[in-house]
């Protein structure tokens, strides 16, 4: 019987496949995209219905098909020649049940190369080689990227552990907000956005991104150097670009310190339309021992911060459809705002803030309008000095409209803010902008010049400009290896925010009028060799850099004032690299930067605050015997602290970080499970970000993750 059965059993083996797996992604930063549309394309022109894709991958049917999404260029690819054993457009055998289609759409702002093929939008490749390609043909700004699900396996629960993992990225903490910093960037000269909406403050230029749960984002990039023409004022210093990622899944995370964490996201398709739902709550007690090293008695003594809780509840909601897409997003948390270790007057004081984000986007014959409103709310109480209670409401809204003719794109948009704080503080300005650059692309490199002005309240008009070059100088496609080439320059400016305006202390509103600062020029010279190796996949990135500000916008910690003030000029000059293996076990990469960053103002010349010379960590992920076993290791230079030459005596010291987590993942039916165990700062160092604000030792976390399988 088994004999006769032998012919069927090759049949079916050998019968045409009928579906392919498609995965769609962004086309410059080659981040996975939910909420596409995909439909069948007729042999008589028509076309049959459209198909919202859940996920970023979906089976779909062999054939012409049409790709589309709110905010991109739609594309056609055909694949009705691909059977069970076809040939892909480079002539090599696929079998379509082991090959993924990657199709990359391009954002309607944005240039799309000339199709050179029928099959020219979709590039079809063995499952395997999927995430190395798509790591291979990242656009050069795009200088790292993570996603969650990788970052889960590692035993990241918080989207402030997500950004701390990037290479390139350091976290600046104190009284209870969360920054980043890039490229030896204050927290205020980098802009962070969701889905491309802003979330820095308009009260403070900052983005607390310890408010955005995980289980909402699916990955996050960090692009180096000044965006005028993409992000505007505020990004002088670098873009961390975080995108949301509709999931079903529910997570639950334990730690040390009290940390207590539950979330969870839902995702439907309806009414024409993918919908999604995410909500996390955390708390916290982070009372944690340290060494005061700046007490009253001159030794250091060993305390305990208290008061130091928090608590933090999120929602995010959002809709796709094919003209129309919705974000909003709301979070409230509540800590206490202890002060520096030497300055325990404040211990008892207690801080509340509320975010709101609401952004829309609609597209239509090739043109895109977008608008957004931010709404942040701020109190500080002092419970011993009620007459010390600040407050401050700031609002601010925005709308532009943008699209392509030919290699010309076209860009302008208006918006205002405004800002309430106690003793009277009351300030309101408008803005306007408008961006024009041409844009060539091919396969073998891309150029994009363009130029900016910026009309904003009484500062005039502020006018930059970015112009970037990439060339692939050696291909070979059999080898699967590249060198690519690039140069950038841009300039920059940063409008002062209310926290610019002010800072004494929590309870204490103070205005001081500040000039906005100018990027004069941001540079940067780079280089990317990619190749497939016996070992894996190996990717080596480097970049020599060069930043001069004018008017600088520096915060002096350790001034009896602890304000911010206009410098005369700051450079920074430097130099960042990376390498990367990916063999079939897991991963290994390694990064460092050297940065000169130095403060000139008359003939004082001192280094810029918090600017590590020498930074760098590294990366190991290992798959044995289905654990994942991960290690991170973050190595910070000393990092001068306040208003002074260079002196080790007023440097925060050298500190190295190690952080170790194991995770397994079982898949049951439609749910894959992950548990995970994490060991943070596994050495037990005692480090301070900032001056005076130590930071906990060691810690650990246990978690599970839920997620429904597409």
């Amino acid at each position: 019987m088994a004999i006769s059965m032998l012919p069927a059993l090759l049949g079916l083996a050998l019968a045409p496949v009928d579906s392919v797996t498609l995965c769609v992604e962004d086309a410059l930063t080659r981040a996975p995209m939910v909420g596409a549309q995909v439909a069948v394309l007729a042999e008589r022109g028509g076309i049959g219905p459209w198909r919202i894709l859940a996920a970023s991958c979906a089976r779909v049917p062999i054939g012409a098909l049409q790709i589309r999404r709110v905010g991109y260029r739609a594309r056609t690819m055909d694949l009705a020649a691909t059977t069970a054993h076809g040939e892909s457009p480079t002539g090599s055998t696929v079998d379509a049940r082991e090959t993924v289609a990657v199709v990359a759409l391009w954002p309607i702002s944005q240039r799309q190369p000339a199709a050179s093929g029928p099959d020219s939008a979709a590039q079809l490749l063995p499952t395997q080689r999927v995430q190395a390609t798509a790591d291979a043909q990242r656009a050069s700004r795009v200088a790292v990227s993570m996603d969650v699900a990788a970052a889960r396996a590692q035993g990241i629960g918080t989207t402030s552990g997500l950004l701390a993992a990037l290479p390139f990225a350091s976290l600046r903490s104190a009284r209870g907000e969360t920054g980043v910093s890039v490229r030896g960037a204050r927290r205020e000269q980098v802009a962070i956005t969701l889905d491309g909406m802003p979330l820095n403050d308009p009260a403070t230029g900052l983005a607390d991104v310890s408010d955005l749960p995980l289980s909402s984002l699916g990955s996050a990039n960090i692009v180096l150097g000044a965006d005028p023409l993409g992000a505007g004022p505020g990004a002088s210093g670098g873009v961390v670009a975080l995108n949301s990622a509709p999931q079903r899944s529910a997570s639950a995370r334990v730690g040390a310190f009290g940390e207590e964490l539950v979330e969870g996201a839902w995702h439907t398709v309806g009414a024409g339309a993918l919908w999604h739902a995410s909500a996390s709550h955390r708390r916290a007690e982070n009372d944690f021992t340290f060494d005061n090293d700046a007490s009253a008695s001159g030794a250091p003594l060993r305390e305990r911060r208290v008061n130091n809780d928090e608590q933090r509840s999120t929602v995010a909601l959002g809709s796709t459809g094919a003209q129309v897409q919705l974000s909003a997003f709301a979070s409230t948390g509540e800590r206490g705002m202890v002060g520096p270790a030497n300055v325990r007057a404040y211990d008892a004081d207690r801080s509340r803030s509320t975010r709101v984000l609401v952004r829309g986007q609609f597209t239509r014959d090739g043109v895109q309008a977008v608008s957004g409103v931010r709404i942040f709310s701020l109190h500080y109480r002092d419970p011993s000095r009620p007459s010390l209670d600040a407050t401050a409401r700031a609002i601010a809204g925005d709308t532009d409209v943008r699209g392509r003719w030919h290699d010309v794109g076209l860009r302008a948009g208006v918006g205002a803010d405004g800002v309430r704080a106690s003793g009277g503080i009351a300030q309101s300005r408008g803005r306007a902008f408008a961006v024009t650059n041409y844009e060539r692309r091919s396969s073998r490199g891309s150029l994009d010049v363009g130029g900016r002005v910026d009309a904003i309240g009484t500062f005039g008009a502020l006018p930059s400009f970015s112009l970037a070059l990439e060339r692939v100088v050696l291909a070979h496609e059999a080898r699967e290896a590249s060198l690519t080439v690039g140069a950038r320059i841009a300039q920059a400016v940063r409008v002062p925010t209310l926290y610019d305006l002010y800072f004494s202390s929590p309870q204490r509103l103070f205005v001081r009028m500040l000039r906005p600062e100018r990027v004069l020029l941001d540079a940067e010279l780079q280089t990317r060799v990619e190749s497939a190796t016996s070992l894996g996949r190996v990717s080596l990135q480097g970049s020599v850099v060069a930043r001069q500000t004018r008017d600088a916008i520096v915060w002096f910690p350790g001034n009896f004032g602890w304000s911010p003030a206009n410098v005369g000029m700051e450079r920074l000059s430097g130099a960042e690299a990376r390498v990367r293996l990916q063999p079939r076990w897991g991963e290994v990469s390694s990064w460092f930067t050297v940065y000169d960053a130095m403060l000139t103002s008359g003939a004082l010349r001192i280094p810029t605050p918090y600017v590590s010379r020498v930074a760098g960590g590294g990366q190991l992920q290992a798959r044995l015997r289905g654990v994942n076993v991960s290690t991170l290791l973050r190595v910070m230079g000393p990092r001068p602290y306040t208003a002074g030459p260079r002196n080790p005596a007023f440097e925060l010291p050298t500190v190295t970080l190690c952080d170790v987590a194991l995770s397994h993942r079982v898949t049951l039916s439609a749910t894959e499970m992950l548990v995970s165990l994490s060991l943070e700062n596994a050495t037990d160092a005692r480090w301070q970000s900032v001056r005076g604000f130590p930071s906990p030792g060691r810690g650990w976390a246990i978690s599970t993750t839920l997620r429904h399988l597409p």
